[in-house]
């Protein structure tokens, strides 16, 4: 049976189908160009899955928002210096638009916070997580020193992960002081990014390995999903079990 998407069909898709038709061909090239080594292969289908899901916002909300289109005009700038000048790992470039794309997402969950008093446990846990990451982060980073070409090429590498941190302690105090769908959203796509990245870094200064390489892109993936999942949600505070 042959399927043919007119423009009454497309007007009925939901924002599950947009996602699946773009992703599934896009992910099943992503994966082959990984295991055949095709840097530019896997750096092309990264930057047509970004555009996809840009449009997939444009279309699903008309009144596009200022942090949404922030984010998606730098991180597909940040793709395209990825697939011009470099393979597997960021340039510089990359990672200056990177980090101006992550300010639309946290512009965007800050402005959602609405400030309550937490308690000395949560405050306690919340101190650890940071603590505990900080390390990890900073511990990763250090390892990374002795595979970079120079000093400049490590600050960048610093000031990007210091980014991704300073990002990771907006999702929590978003989380804790909101609890809703778009805080749990947030949440997901910052771990994502965060992993996503200790993987390719590990892929590229470590070890060539498909598996890793293909992990990191899957998470690449899903951090994704979940932005334009984090850009159309309204903020609606939940009950734990509207969450479970």
């Amino acid at each position: 049976m042959i399927f043919i998407f007119s423009g009454r069909n497309l007007r009925k898709m939901n924002l599950f189908q947009y996602i699946s038709i773009l992703l599934i061909p896009l992910l099943a090239v992503n994966i082959y160009a990984t295991v055949a080594e095709a840097d530019w292969l896997i750096q092309a289908t990264q930057l047509l899955f970004v555009n996809g899901l840009a449009g997939i916002y444009l279309k699903l909300n008309k009144k596009a928002g200022f942090n949404a289109m922030v984010f998606f005009v730098f991180f597909i700038t940040a793709q395209i210096a990825g697939l011009f000048f470099n393979t597997y790992s960021l340039t510089v470039f990359s990672l200056f638009f990177y980090i101006a794309a992550y300010f639309g997402l946290s512009r965007e969950a800050l402005q959602n916070t609405e400030r309550q008093t937490a308690s000395k446990s949560v405050l306690t846990c919340f101190l650890l997580l940071i603590s505990v990451n900080t390390y990890l982060l900073l511990m990763h980073v250090i390892e990374l020193k002795s595979y970079m070409v120079n000093n400049m090429e490590f600050a960048i590498y610093i000031a990007y992960y210091s980014v991704l941190l300073i990002l990771g302690i907006f999702s929590l105090i978003y989380y804790l002081n909101s609890y809703s769908r778009k805080s749990v959203y947030f949440v997901t796509l910052v771990l994502a990014f965060i992993f996503a990245d200790v993987f390719r870094d590990s892929a590229h200064f470590y070890m060539k390995d498909s598996a890793i390489l293909i992990t990191g892109n899957l998470l690449w993936y899903t951090g994704l999903i979940f932005c334009l999942l984090f850009f159309l949600t309204p903020e609606n505070k939940l009950r734990l079990m509207n969450l479970i």
